[in-house]
């Protein structure tokens, strides 16, 4: 019984550490503030811009990193569509996203430092009108 035991308990320490290093490797990072901007306003079916500015906590902008998009329609059963974000200035990015349908859209902003860091953000565009 004891054989029985020291075992599981080995067993439950391998899933543990398992499932820790496979854990998205994503995270919160309090020293970094990212705005976005979208237009035309309202926003309408067809092409958007978004427009992004990250700083850290002292409002230095940074710089040099690689952020993509991902847009779903808030219900289900949508196909998303994706845009990759182009560093226009020191710390603002600009992506031209294309909205397949009206209503409510959920953005996920995917942002990968040049520390190799990686946070992902997330916003909505409501009210999408028709074109």
């Amino acid at each position: 019984m004891q054989f029985l035991k020291r075992n599981s308990v080995i067993a439950l320490c391998a899933c543990l550490v398992l499932v820790q290093s496979c854990r998205n490797q994503n995270e919160s990072l309090p020293d970094l503030t990212l705005t976005h901007e979208v237009s035309p306003q309202p926003p309408r079916v067809g092409q958007v811009t978004i427009t992004l500015r990250a700083t850290n906590a002292s409002g230095i902008p940074l710089t040099g990193a690689h952020i993509s998009l991902e847009g779903n329609m808030s219900h289900a059963g949508m196909v998303p569509v994706f845009a990759e974000a182009t560093e226009i200035a020191p710390g603002n990015y600009r992506a031209i996203m294309e909205l397949s349908m009206a209503g409510d859209w959920i953005v996920q902003v995917h942002l990968s430092l040049p520390d190799s860091r990686k946070l992902d953000h997330q916003f909505e565009i409501k009210g999408v009108a028709s074109a």
